[in-house]
């Protein structure tokens, strides 16, 4: 998943400008990028969530355009520095016979929590976020023994500053303690990673 072919690096790099530009072959949102409006933080923007679940919320937002995505990496800043030149714009291949490309554009916005933690705190408590979805893998719920891991360094850090967290729980319990003290209503959590009995109620 890029804005850049495999070959050819002399093509323009894939941004908002050049969508209509594109061959006919590569599919493209049908709906206009600045009209939808941010509904979904994803906290952990890597490839599975790239792969996944934006593409999913790009096939929704012609009909629903109120889910659009704020993705969120807790610590690198890679996926800002390749997604936010192009307008949080990319290209998902699929292996298919024959191959299939299409622009996703259901990512607009991309924060890095390590050095932009007001804006990440921001969104989490705007009015219109209504879900908080994850893909941190296993370690990043800083779990031991099925339960919350008290004496995990970031959660120790998270419990001295709530108000700088590192953790991804603690980014969850920040968003939601903002939220409340503006009287808004709590967002819906919804894990997407493959962890042992996730869902189970």
């Amino acid at each position: 998943m890029t804005g850049r072919p495999a070959r050819g690096d002399d093509l323009p790099r894939l941004d908002a400008s050049r969508l209509r530009a594109l061959p006919a072959r590569v599919g493209r949102p049908d709906y206009d990028l600045a009209s939808v409006r941010i509904g979904i933080v994803h906290l952990g923007a890597g490839a599975f969530h790239r792969a996944h679940q934006a593409p999913c919320i790009d096939r929704l937002l012609a009909s629903e355009p109120d889910w659009a995505i704020c993705a969120v990496s807790l610590h690198s800043t890679e996926v800002r520095e390749a997604l936010r030149p192009q307008d949080g714009l990319y290209t998902l291949a699929l292996q298919a016979e024959p191959p299939q490309w299409r622009a996703i554009g259901s990512i607009r916005e991309v924060l890095c929590a390590a050095d932009e933690g007001a804006a990440v705190l921001a969104r989490l408590a705007g009015p219109q976020v209504r879900i908080v979805t994850l893909t941190v893998t296993e370690k990043g719920y800083c779990l031991s023994g099925g339960e919350l891991d008290l004496a995990h360094p970031d959660i120790q850090h998270d419990l001295a500053e709530p108000a700088q967290p590192r953790s991804v729980i603690g980014w969850l319990v920040a968003g939601l303690r903002l939220r409340r003290e503006r009287g808004l209503g709590a967002y819906t959590v919804a894990s997407c990673d493959n962890l042992a009995n996730n869902g189970r109620l």
